[in-house]
């Protein structure tokens, strides 16, 4: 058993005063005041590292609800070039950086498959809730319908079935809202994927594709640039949760005037970029449950993660509230689908209490601070179910796990 005294994160985003932290066979074991939990355990044993004597806060681990593991371009056409090989060690190179940046468990919005997944050994990675493949309108009509393109991503072992509902980022100026699936297309989807046990995540930047959305059950609305009163009230009446994905359009941003992207879509990412903070504020308002998602999908974006809960904060939510959409919002988002690279149930995640699974982050500084969250020196350590990771050390592997000694 390991022991800590650490402030620890609550569910609203607050820490205590110092308090003992126990962990053993990658569960907490015990949480509580020093006088309480000082016969639970020693600062380590002689098999087990201490942790780092700069630890002074503790965090539920970190989840990005929506990244792009397996794509290593921003174009289609240039991820095309990478070799079978190539991209299977830039693969498991983000992973190993989301994983040192305090990210404990991700959801793949497409791309990466399962067969992908397992080679990487999984002490070296998040925990990776799998897509597979983007749903759009042109590989629902290869398949022969969105059924026939759903039942495909779940024989290739998805846990989400990802439906891209609105044109995007790409799009040129102008482009509508309108949603690429029917209502009934949708909603047959949905069924469809409840039945193996899956989610279903819709890519929607407004529209009716958010209304279809919402109805047909989905788990979650990614991105949501132009959602309304309206609809964020029967998002949260419904229990569909928000994945904004806010600082990827500002990359795009910066990315135009590079000359690296076209300069046509400069206008209709300046608006998206205007307009997403007030879908943010929306949906907290309305009491929708909003977790933190990145889009990530390039070597540079890979492990700067964290960047994400800036924007969350600059978007109008409080810390404490962007710290609770980094962690146990996330967590709760992932747990609505049956994955077999997930914990295993019924011991809870996302949050620190005894019994739940021991991810979790450690910190030097204060994460309330501003910018002390997205300062790659505030993480001094990283529990993936009891394994500790020192995120200083980029030829980790983490210190094996006490039962496995």
């Amino acid at each position: 058993m390991t022991t800590a005294t650490l402030r620890v994160m609550d569910a609203h985003g607050d820490f205590s005063e110092p308090q003992r932290v126990s962990w053993h066979a990658g569960r907490f074991t015990v949480i509580g005041d020093p006088a309480n939990a000082a016969q639970s355990g020693a600062l380590g044993t002689a098999a087990a590292p201490r942790i780092p004597t700069e630890a002074r806060w503790i965090m539920p681990g970190l989840v990005d609800a929506h990244l792009h593991a397996a794509w290593h371009a921003f174009d289609a056409a240039d991820r095309a070039h990478f070799t079978e090989e190539e991209a299977h060690r830039a693969t498991a190179d983000a992973l190993r950086r989301t994983l040192r940046a305090g990210f404990t468990s991700v959801r793949d919005a497409g791309g990466l498959a399962t067969t992908t997944r397992e080679r990487i050994p999984a002490e070296s990675r998040p925990r990776i809730a799998c897509s597979v493949a983007l749903i759009d309108r042109a590989r629902a009509g290869a398949a022969g319908g969105i059924d026939r393109a759903v039942e495909e991503v779940l024989e290739a072992g998805a846990a989400w079935v990802k439906i891209v509902a609105t044109d995007g980022v790409g799009s040129p100026a102008g482009a509508s809202l309108q949603s690429h699936f029917s209502a009934t297309e949708f909603a047959s989807a949905a069924r469809r994927a409840a039945s193996a046990g899956a989610g279903v995540m819709v890519h929607a930047w407004g529209g009716d594709a958010i209304d279809f959305a919402i109805e047909s059950g989905a788990a979650s609305i990614e991105h949501g640039i132009y959602l309304t009163v309206e609809q964020a009230s029967r998002a949260a009446q419904s229990g569909t949760a928000f994945v904004p994905t806010m600082r990827i359009y500002r990359l795009v941003q910066q990315m135009i005037a590079a000359g690296k992207l076209p300069a046509g879509l400069a206008a209709r990412v300046d608006a998206a970029v205007a307009a997403h903070p007030d879908a943010v504020r929306i949906a907290r308002d309305q009491g929708v449950a909003i977790a933190l998602g990145t889009d990530f999908g390039t070597p540079e974006q890979h492990g700067t993660n964290r960047v994400e809960f800036d924007a969350l904060v600059e978007a109008g939510l409080s810390v404490r509230e962007a710290l609770v959409a980094a962690t146990s919002s996330g967590a709760a988002l992932l747990a609505r689908a049956k994955d077999p690279d997930a914990p295993s149930h019924p011991p809870p995640f996302g949050v620190i209490a005894p019994g739940a699974v021991a991810d979790a982050v450690l910190l030097a500084r204060d994460p309330r601070e501003p910018g002390a969250l997205s300062d790659p020196a505030s993480i001094v350590g990283v529990l993936l179910e009891g394994r500790l990771i020192d995120p200083r050390r980029p030829d980790f592997p983490p210190h094996p796990r006490e039962d496995h000694l």
